[in-house]
């Protein structure tokens, strides 16, 4: 009987152990401002190649981050900033652990549709830090968006 209690007691201590409290995720610095820029591959009704400017700040608590404002313009395609805009700021950025991060609310719009919703997309630290895109699907009218590319962040951020 002892020794019985004994392993249940092993046991439940190792399952509290796996049971503790979760690592939090985080932004670092907490209540930077940042940009995002780039070149992104967007793709619905037609392809197009843009240059891309992202603006925002990272929240007080480093609990996530938020695009204020952006704006595409002519990369190998003209239609950037002029026909193809990004739409509905404020995007929020939630970090997931490791590498991943959730963006909600993001959004673009052309004279041929538009696409807005939340994406699962990665993120690497360094120097420079960068969001990358490997065909992330963002819900949209007529059809889904796909974004490919990568943005890097100035300064740096730590997603953890």
């Amino acid at each position: 009987m002892l020794k019985s209690a004994s392993i249940l007691s092993a046991a439940v201590l190792a399952v509290a152990g796996l049971a503790g409290p979760a690592a939090a995720q985080s932004i670092s610095p907490a209540g930077a401002s940042f940009t995002l820029s780039g070149n992104l591959t967007l793709q619905q009704s037609t392809t197009v190649k843009c240059n891309v400017s992202l603006s925002g700040v990272v929240a007080s608590d480093g609990k996530s981050a938020r695009i204020t404002s952006g704006s595409f313009s002519p990369g190998p395609d003209w239609q950037c900033g002029f026909l193809v805009n990004p739409s509905g700021f404020d995007w929020v950025i939630t970090p997931n652990g490791g590498s991943s991060i959730t963006i909600t609310g993001i959004g673009a719009s052309s004279i041929l549709g538009s696409c807005n919703g939340t994406i699962t997309t990665n993120w690497t630290n360094g120097t420079p830090s960068s969001v990358s895109f490997a065909g992330s699907v963002i819900p949209g009218s007529p059809n889904n968006c796909t974004i490919t590319g990568i943005l890097n962040s100035s300064p740096s951020l730590t997603v953890s």
